[in-house]
């Protein structure tokens, strides 16, 4: 089909599904701020059109780019129900997270309070500074009435210098679109002071708004200056792509709060990010930046690329997806790889950071008993998951961001080393044209066969996803990383493993205060997280000094004394102190003309 053919269908298919949305009744939502500086909105709902019997409305329990259960409705009050006649409706509460209306003729004003003081990725909060919204934090929604376009209104009578910013679609000055409640919760705001930046972006043959809307205490210059960084992070990411997607709305928008007033996070929506810092532009920049190279890729790998465990999204409940490693943890592979190729920093910087991926995963005694795909579906306990009982996580958890970094990094260098050319941004092409592109969601066995068409080696991709992916072994890493000119060795040759444990120092001993993990010497020792350690080879340990003092003395491999009390019982017991296996990866000095031109392609100098 010729594009300009293409392009008419295309725009006709939309039209007419806005035409759909506009047809149906909105529900409409009416935010009022007057009360802010107590950190409390007041929402009203009116809700038309609703069939007879019981009326159910709810809160969500869960919220995009998260994947653990959150108790939003905790912070619902005054609740309130009425009929077109304003007559007041019985509501009760029916669950944790939902209330029943009874009685009404067919429409129904809902009001409510809500508050809110946590403003980040995930939560809400509103202050006497501004208002951070992330939807399903703050608005109910009508069960049954999930495809109904939404309304919203804010009212600004007494903020009048302040802005709104979202993905949401502009009706009038503040008041906002969404075709259904999937988009509406997708749908970060804020609203303050904000001070805009906007460029274009080329893409399929057509320009593209990008667009920071900021919340920050600094200077112009400052802001002028990031937002330069954020423009070469686009232009590199869209590289890897060969193209943006089609914002829904022709924009993409960073949503930016970087203040004393906020909790740091970052969060992926369709056509918009929420990055939230209590760092500053002036001091924190060069961190910031990497929240919003993660965030950016996401609009293609995990809001268009879809792993098929996320969709339908539910916001009731969280998803299970064993396809995190690949949804978040490739992004995290790319954040910072695309930072060194937008020289945002430099080769030993980026190395750094592969050297902590590295240490990580390779060292780590949790891949005997979880494999990456294992790890991702245990998202919903720690993805920002709230629970009071201690857990064994050094010992048996790694985060699928960083093995899922791992697994990019070392399937970018294995195609690359064995297939000229090729490159893991060769398999995210394959998937935003497949999978992205088509919005057609995709299970494991389509990112394998990504990778053997890429490759064209069937072999190759069997035998890589079935050591590294379905089980957890690790690849010659060493070797892989020699090939690129760099250098993988050990950090502390001879010097053994507790040189680095975290002790807290009191009169009664130095304490553990870090999880003791099962391939080191303590844990053969027997001790354990919040144990007291009094001696180490008969010699006493009262503060740092001591500690290290004695520890340069033991050589790995050779027997070791320790005193320690557990649960008020001292034990004495000898153990054979084993090597520190921190890893670190350098430049090579003199790396060999192919390795040097592979180096270059790989981090595209």
């Amino acid at each position: 089909m010729y594009p300009d053919m293409q392009n008419f269908i295309l725009t006709v298919i939309l039209t007419f599904f806005t035409f759909l949305s506009y047809a149906q009744e909105a529900i409409r939502y009416f935010v009022n701020l007057d009360n802010i500086q107590h950190h409390e909105i007041e929402v009203t709902i009116e809700f038309t059109s609703i069939p007879q019997g019981v009326f159910t409305v709810r809160m969500p329990g869960s919220s995009p780019g998260r994947y653990a259960p959150h108790a939003f409705a905790k912070n619902v009050y005054g609740e309130k129900a009425f009929d077109t006649q304003n007559k007041s409706l019985t509501i009760n509460k029916s669950d944790i997270s939902e209330w029943q209306i009874i009685g009404h003729n067919g429409a129904v004003k809902l009001q409510y309070t809500l508050y809110a003081n946590h403003a980040d990725g995930t939560y809400a909060g509103f202050d006497n500074r501004k208002a951070i919204m992330n939807m399903p934090a703050t608005f109910m929604y009508g069960v049954g009435m999930e495809q109904r376009p939404i309304e919203i209104t804010f009212d600004l009578s007494k903020h009048k210098d302040w802005k709104v910013a979202t993905q949401l679609k502009q009706l009038e000055a503040n008041k906002f679109f969404a075709p259904n409640y999937y988009y509406f919760f997708d749908s970060p705001t804020i609203i303050g002071d904000i001070k805009f930046r906007s460029w274009q972006s080329a893409s399929n043959g057509k320009n593209q708004t990008i667009e920071i809307a900021m919340l920050h205490e600094g200077t112009d210059k400052e802001l002028d200056d990031y937002t330069e960084w954020v423009k070469k992070v686009v232009e590199e990411e869209k590289r890897v792509y060969g193209s943006l997607p089609d914002f829904d709305y022709g924009k993409y928008t960073f949503l930016c709060a970087y203040n004393p007033y906020v909790f740091g996070d970052g969060m992926e929506h369709r056509n918009s990010t929420i990055c939230n810092s209590r760092g500053n532009l002036k001091e924190n920049a060069s961190g910031l930046i990497g929240t919003i190279s993660h965030e950016f890729f996401h609009c293609w790998n995990v809001e268009r690329i879809r792993p098929r465990t996320l969709e339908p999204f539910d916001f009731d409940r969280p998803n299970m997806s064993g396809e995190l490693w690949f949804a978040e943890g490739f992004t995290n592979y790319y954040d910072d790889l695309i930072l060194r190729r937008a020289d945002i920093i430099t080769d030993s910087s980026y190395l750094q950071i592969v050297s902590g991926i590295l240490n990580v995963v390779i060292n780590s005694p949790a891949r005997q008993y979880r494999n990456v795909i294992q790890m991702s579906q245990h998202a919903p306990f720690v993805d920002a998951a709230v629970s009071i009982d201690e857990n064994n996580y050094g010992n048996t958890f790694i985060s699928y961001y960083t093995y899922g970094s791992f697994i990019g990094l070392t399937l970018d260098l294995n195609i690359r080393n064995r297939f000229a050319g090729k490159s893991l941004d060769d398999v995210m092409k394959y998937m935003w044209e497949h999978f992205g592109k088509t919005e057609i969601p995709y299970e494991i066995p389509d990112i394998q066969k990504a990778v053997a068409t890429v490759t064209g080696d069937v072999k190759f991709a069997n035998d890589f996803f079935s050591q590294y992916v379905y089980k957890s072994e690790v690849p010659n890493v060493q070797a892989l990383l020699a090939d690129m000119g760099v250098t993988m060795r050990k950090k502390n040759t001879g010097k053994v493993d507790f040189t680095n444990i975290r002790l807290e120092y009191k009169e009664e001993g130095a304490i553990i205060n870090m999880p003791v993990l099962k391939n080191t010497s303590l844990y053969q020792a027997g001790l354990n997280r919040g144990d007291k350690i009094l001696e180490i080879n008969n010699q006493t340990v009262k503060n740092a000094a001591d500690f290290k003092t004695i520890v340069e003395k033991i050589t790995a491999g050779r027997g070791c004394d320790i005193t320690f009390v557990q649960n008020g019982i001292t034990q004495s017991v000898k153990f054979t102190a084993l090597e520190d296996p921190t890893l670190e990866v350098l430049l090579q000095e003199k790396p060999s003309d192919a390795a040097m031109k592979k180096r270059k392609e790989w981090l595209r100098k």
